[in-house]
């Protein structure tokens, strides 16, 4: 055990280590943009909450980064529906055993929304997302309990990553100061009897180092563990099929598993647009108070002149060639400046693709706009959803599938690995990625339309059935609210047979009324 604590000692340390050169950076990026999270990276005695953001002048970041945060919750994984779909995987390929699965992938949607829903998924969710976009990378820990399943966003500065050589995070660890009090909430039954001697003194004090680790073994199991650094006690430990801790990046950056995000790129315009900002502001001041030169004759005392309305200040002589007070020039430039702010402006809210759909006081716009629109933000997003979904949506479905098999709600041999069962994401921004592909068999279908009137054997070129449910798939339509061909052909059938009795029940009524009183013959 020594051995092991020595080894994974060293493992962690080195991931810091690794880490420590994103800290500054990580720093000044929550400094300008995130100035409410930015108190994570510095101890409590270090920095208090009325200091945060006291160097802030420009809120455009801030408030870029919170529409495009918004932007990705609502588009991607709305709370009020349901942002994603279960189907056959590859595997499954006999239409009959489709249809025989499908009822049961529906019960077992409408489930894991209810679990998501139930929890607090989506209240972390928004903070793990900007932190995607203001720093790069976050974290987000499942936390499997009796009654669901708790989401907790971690905080960056707390944590490290480490990836394989395929480029995917491997290992996740994790620093944080906990008092005694909470301690002995969660791992009493963990502790020593002389440590809580020792310590049930200061139970509220954050001075004991915790340390959480999270990594992939060679056969593809996750190792979970959480110590008590002082004394290299365990107090939880267990082996998974999935990571308890999520780690996330907005792109990719080869030589590190950390990443790059939006705020990072436009930190150089942040800076200079604050900067920028608070000079004008003292501009600004320096033209409504002024600066003023000051004889030092005797008579006048500089240090006690009150510049305000109303004030009296005594003076050796008021002469234009010998004032003992008088103004001097400003050289700020108000155009210029005004000029340079909105160039930095407009580029840091087109980095966080702020502008996309207008302000609203505008005329509004068509849906064939908000859809195209819509297309071209989830072709600017469609890397970073694309990981964002492969690094922490589908995981979590497949931790939420599998721990609803453990409690037998679910059948155990369903296995979300996308070869028996696969995930697909029906939201608005990640339906958009497919608007191209809707639109192309829209347009095939009027070909051959037109080609049908021509020809009519052009017009059964396409399949117009398969057509439809591939445009309904597209569009997220649900399955059981599409009919299949031989359900519909069994409606027309139906309807035929209806038409023929009608029929022939009309004819039978013509026929008894000729036969008992026909019309009168002619005269």
């Amino acid at each position: 055990m020594n051995d092991y604590n020595r080894s994974l000692d060293k493992r962690i340390e080195q991931m810091f280590t690794n880490r420590q050169q994103w800290v500054p950076l990580w720093q000044t990026v929550y400094d300008y943009i995130a100035p409410e999270r930015a108190m994570f990276f510095t101890k409590p005695h270090e920095k208090t909450p009325a200091s945060v953001g006291e160097h802030v002048f420009d809120s455009t970041a801030i408030d870029a980064a919170e529409q495009l945060t918004n932007l990705i919750i609502t588009g991607l994984v709305p709370p009020w529906k349901k942002w994603f779909r279960l189907e056959p995987g590859a595997n499954i390929r006999d239409d009959g055993q489709i249809e025989h699965i499908r009822p049961m992938l529906e019960y077992v949607e409408d489930l894991v929304h209810h679990v998501l829903q139930d929890s607090n998924f989506y209240h972390e969710m928004q903070p793990a997302v900007l932190d995607r976009i203001v720093g790069g990378s976050a974290v987000i820990s499942a936390w499997p309990k009796e009654d669901g399943i708790d989401f907790k966003c971690l905080p960056v500065t707390e944590c490290a990553f480490e990836e394989d050589n395929e480029g995917k995070i491997s290992a996740v660890a994790r620093k944080v100061f906990m008092s005694f009090r909470d301690i002995m909430r969660s791992w009493a039954d963990s502790l020593d009897s002389n440590w809580i001697s020792e310590n049930e003194n200061d139970p509220d004090n954050p001075r004991h180092e915790v340390q959480m680790f999270n990594a992939r073994d060679a056969d593809g199991q996750w190792q979970f563990l959480i110590r008590l650094k002082e004394r290299k006690t365990i107090l939880e430990q267990e082996v998974n099929a999935f990571p308890r801790m999520f780690g996330t990046r907005w792109s990719k950056l080869p030589g590190t598993p950390y990443g790059r995000g939006p705020g990072l790129r436009a930190l150089g315009d942040v800076r200079a647009l604050n900067k920028l900002k608070e000079l004008s502001l003292k501009n600004a001041a320096l033209a409504v108070s002024g600066v003023y030169t000051v004889v030092d004759d005797g008579v006048i005392n500089p240090w006690v002149i009150s510049l305000e309305p109303g004030a009296m200040i005594p003076v050796a002589s008021n002469s234009p060639n010998e004032q003992s007070i008088a103004p001097l020039q400003s050289a700020s430039h108000f155009d210029i400046s005004q000029w340079s702010m909105e160039s930095l402006t407009a580029s840091i809210r087109q980095i966080f693709l702020a502008d996309q759909f207008g302000p609203l006081e505008k005329t509004p716009k068509s849906a064939t706009e908000i859809r195209e629109r819509s297309r071209i933000v989830a072709q600017e997003l469609g890397a970073t959803i694309a990981r964002l979904q492969y690094e922490i949506l589908t995981p979590i479905l497949r931790l939420v599938v599998n721990e609803l098999g453990k409690r037998d709600l679910v059948p155990p041999e369903l296995q979300l690995d996308g070869y028996n069962v696969n995930a697909v994401f029906v939201s608005d921004l990640a339906r958009a990625q497919w608007v191209q592909e809707e639109q192309n068999i829209l347009e095939y279908a009027q070909v051959v339309a037109s080609f049908g009137e021509i020809d009519p054997k052009a017009g059964l070129a396409l399949d117009i059935h398969a057509a439809l449910r591939e445009v309904g798939r597209i569009k997220g339509i649900p399955q059981k609210l599409m009919r299949n061909e031989e359900e519909v052909q069994a409606l027309m059938d139906q309807g035929s047979e209806a038409m023929i009795q009608l029929q022939e029940q009309q004819g039978g009524e013509q026929g008894g009324t000729g036969a008992a009183g026909g019309p009168a013959p002619a005269r």
